[in-house]
């Protein structure tokens, strides 16, 4: 009845307030903070609870905005860049609109000109390539005209040789005028190159004659290579380097004879031209030395891509792997004919004076032999037609000569004067020393050198020289013997059958033991047991 009797409104209320729930975690924390300011429970403070509230609320509301005061005053700025941004990004839309039509000429213009920009690179190339391969540089032809001779010398040479063979590819094409005009330009370079190149060469050849063992630079190789080119200034060079080493090889020859080396070690050759042996053979031996030290030095000089053998061959110059060329190959035989020409004639009048002075039957054999062993080792070397081989086979014809001259001379005087034959038949001393000549000359034969070229001289005519006279006189000796002689018939016919068999064919039984002195040793033991 009380119930029904409420206003709707605090029937209302009552029904909010009971159904609230005060264990709430809402309720609990509004509680907990109410009692952080509602201290006195009284009449008063409770009919000023809601203003309490209230003024609790608007004191936190202005704790808030003076805490949000700085943020906002943040946004406020923010809000006027943004805004600030916006117009000059209306400013700008305004602006590029009103360019727009500008702007279209400036595209197709920057197209034209990027255009153009690749077409002119590409014919900057174009010239860049042409003047490499059709023109020198200011460096290049500084190097051709002024600077000392160097490696950019050759590089420029090479260089103005390659434009030269292009040239030759511009004829074949519509650009003749200017491939002719360019050949020209290039020869000019080219022809003063070269002379300039000539005259360096023949200076440092003539510098090269000033030493005994000269250097050749690596320059120097390098510059005769490139005179091969023109065969003209390279025969001239050529003539250089062999009247230069030529002049510097009779010095040499010369003082070797005269004063030996340096410090006097070694000697003078002419130290020793009292022993002819040893003269002749030091003088030859100095000869082939520097035979081989001055073709070295050719080679190197004049043909420094052939590969020099070391080795004795027939005709050095014809087998260099490198050298193609006859055109080479004479001129390397002139020059080494040029450098050798000065010494023939002292090394010819010193053996000349050593033949003529010889009366050594042995001694001439062994010179004859020396001087023919030498004479086919450098006709090998130098080649036959080459005045240093012609002198040496003159001078073992000539010594050739003199060894016959004596054979012959000591013939005629047994033959002149006789030897009488002992009582007891034995060989009279002229046969004896004959044979032991003979035995001598074939043991020299038999240690010759010549074998050793597969050189293997006539030995019969040696023999047969020797042994004719001493038959004759043996014959000549029988018959007069027989003569005086005829009742001793028994040691008559003994004499006459072992004269006989000596007779029959002494050159044939030596020639079949020639080869060795022991068996011919026996021979003439058997003939001549006395020897």
């Amino acid at each position: 009845m009380g119930t029904a009797t409420l206003a709707p409104g605090l029937s209302r209320k009552l029904k909010k307030v009971l159904e609230c729930r005060t264990d709430t975690p809402d309720v609990l924390a509004s509680l907990n903070t109410l009692s952080s300011f509602y201290s006195e429970n009284t009449p008063q403070s409770r009919r000023n609870l809601r203003s309490t509230i209230e003024k609790r609320g608007l004191s936190i509301n202005l704790e808030f905005l003076e805490a949000s005061q700085a943020a906002q005053e943040a946004l406020d700025r923010v809000e006027d860049e943004v805004g600030a941004l916006a117009s000059s990004c209306d400013k700008i839309a305004v602006a590029l609109s009103s360019c727009t039509a500008t702007t279209g000429d400036i595209i197709a213009t920057t197209e034209r000109l990027k255009q153009e920009l690749n077409v002119t690179t590409q014919r900057q190339q174009i010239v860049s390539c042409f003047l490499r391969d059709y023109q020198l540089s200011n460096q290049e032809i500084s190097a051709l005209r002024e600077e000392e001779l160097n490696e950019n010398f050759f590089k420029a040479l090479s260089h103005v040789q390659e434009i030269h063979a292009n040239c030759k590819l511009l004829l074949r094409t519509h650009h003749q005028r200017a491939g002719l005009e360019l050949m020209d330009m290039m020869a000019v370079y080219q022809e003063g190159a070269y002379e300039r190149l000539c005259r360096w060469v023949q200076a440092e050849c003539r510098r090269l004659g000033d030493s005994d063992n000269p250097e050749v630079s690596d320059l120097l190789k390098t510059a005769v290579r490139c005179l091969k080119e023109r065969p003209v200034l390279f025969k001239y060079c050529a003539e250089e380097v062999a009247n230069m080493r030529h002049n510097a090889l009779f010095r040499r020859f010369i003082s070797a004879l005269t004063r030996g080396g340096p410090g006097g070690m070694p000697r003078p050759i002419e130290v020793h031209a009292h022993d002819p042996l040893r003269y002749v053979g030091d003088m030859l031996g100095w000869l082939h030395q520097a035979l081989a030290s001055e073709r070295e030095l050719v080679f190197l000089l004049l043909d420094p891509d052939a590969a020099v053998d070391t080795g004795p061959a027939t005709n050095q110059f014809s087998r260099s792997p490198e050298s193609d060329s006859r055109k080479t190959e004479s001129d390397l035989t002139f020059v080494m004919d040029r450098i050798f020409e000065g010494v023939c004639r002292p090394f010819k009048v010193r053996v000349e004076q050593v033949l003529q002075s010889q009366s050594s039957l042995i001694i001439s054999y062994k010179l004859s032999n020396t001087l023919e062993f030498y004479s086919h080792t450098i006709s090998d070397f130098l080649g036959r037609e080459t005045a240093l081989s012609d002198t040496l086979w003159t001078l073992k014809d000539a010594a050739q000569k003199t060894f016959f001259d004596i054979l012959k001379t000591r013939g005629e005087k047994l033959l002149r004067y006789p030897p009488l034959v002992a009582v007891d038949l034995s060989p009279p001393p002229a046969v004896r020393e004959g044979v032991s000549l003979l035995l001598e000359i074939v043991e020299t034969h038999n240690s010759m050198m010549l074998p050793t070229l597969g050189k293997n001289p006539a030995f019969g005519p040696v023999i047969s020289a020797l042994l004719d006279p001493i038959i004759k006189i043996c014959e000549q000796a029988a018959e007069a013997h027989k003569s005086k002689e005829a009742g001793h018939s028994s040691r008559r016919s003994r004499l006459s059958s072992d004269l006989g068999q000596f007779s029959k064919s002494p050159v044939d039984a030596l020639l079949s033991n020639s080869n060795s002195a022991p068996s011919s040793q026996v021979f003439f033991s058997h003939l001549f047991p006395s020897v």
